[in-house]
């Protein structure tokens, strides 16, 4: 069997009230999701609930009345399902994540492991949300129930767009736009590629972020690397793989990770990880490099894959096609748990 196996998906109909709009989870993913956000909760302090009501605020009261929808549901605080969707905010130095833009005969296609924590959790909670308003496809998250903030997702607009955490020197921006409800909010907004790729880079943010935007020409392929307050912009060269890890490459000194025992332990292989993925894409075949087997073969690659691992995906606008896939250890460990 493959070390791989495969989310469920389910439709959200934006033009249904909120009130109704999450009911088409089942019981099983939304006890999943429970659990998830119960391990959120393990993990940051119960005073960043009074964050909730004032992130509320700074993004204009969008996302107050959806994360009560959504707690109603899950039975738990409002106030947790905002930290949660803030969570990269807040734990940045938990995260890492390999990011790869290959360039295909039918347009650019995006593969990223996410490194996130609680990984068994996030596995088995694991979906894509596929988005719809007036019928037609909007945009589609690769997240869990109760994703409002966007880590990978997928306009129909024709771009897809991914984080990588990075550290930087510059302090955070209390002032700043939450970094994955920003990406919400151009998934949703933006009219496409170009659009995408300025909000992105003009927008002040909390933290620092490393954003892969791609659309439906191969050289619409940028990592956008962002501080707080800075950006640069790092565009793929050639047909070759335009790869990204957890450091900066393109800004200056001045945006560069700190060096710091706290940042180490999981920043460590930002290097390593960045040459073998370069290394592993280039050695794929071009008229292979958007077969669903090619790819997840280099995801799961020992020199890839870390043990926080907990999603695969597969994306590329041309054709609006997101594969979502778990490492498989964490879901049969999470059954052996259960």
């Amino acid at each position: 069997m493959p070390p791989w196996v495969r989310s469920p998906a389910y439709s959200v109909d934006l033009d249904r009230p909120l009130r109704e709009r999450f009911d088409v989870f089942d019981a099983d993913i939304i006890r999943r999701g429970r659990e998830l956000l119960d391990g959120v909760r393990e993990e940051i302090p119960r005073r960043a609930l009074r964050l909730a009501t004032p992130v509320d605020a700074r993004t204009g009261f969008r996302f107050g009345r959806e994360a009560r929808a959504i707690a109603r549901i899950a039975g738990v605080d409002w106030r947790w399902v905002m930290i949660a969707n803030i969570s990269y905010d807040l734990a940045l130095a938990s995260m890492a994540c390999s990011t790869a833009a290959l360039a295909t005969p039918d347009g650019p296609v995006v593969a990223r492991n996410m490194d996130w924590w609680p990984e068994q959790r996030l596995a088995a909670a694991s979906c894509t949300l596929e988005h719809t308003r007036g019928g037609r496809a909007s945009y589609v998250i690769a997240g869990w129930p109760g994703s409002m903030g966007v880590v990978t997702g997928l306009s129909a607009r024709g771009f897809a767009l991914v984080i990588n955490a990075v550290l930087c020197e510059e302090a955070p921006r209390l002032t700043g736009y939450p970094v994955l409800l920003l990406l919400r909010r151009v998934l949703a907004e933006a009219t496409g590629f170009d659009d995408a790729v300025k909000r992105l880079s003009r927008a002040r943010l909390i933290a620092a972020a490393l954003i892969t935007v791609v659309g439906t020409a191969n050289d619409q392929r940028v990592c956008i690397e962002r501080t707080p307050t800075r950006s640069a912009l790092r565009r793929a060269d050639g047909d070759r793989a335009l790869v990204t890890t957890n450091g900066y490459v393109a800004l200056d000194e001045l945006g560069r990770q700190p060096r710091s025992i706290e940042s180490e332990e999981l920043f460590e292989s930002t290097c390593r990880r960045f040459e073998n993925l370069r290394r592993l894409a280039a050695d794929i075949a071009p008229a292979r490099r958007g077969e669903t087997d090619a790819v997840l073969g280099v995801l799961t690659h020992e020199g890839v894959m870390q043990e926080i691992t907990a999603q695969h995906v597969i994306m590329q606008p041309a054709t609006g096609r997101m594969e979502l896939y778990v490492p498989r250890r964490l879901v049969e460990a999470g059954s052996r748990v259960g």
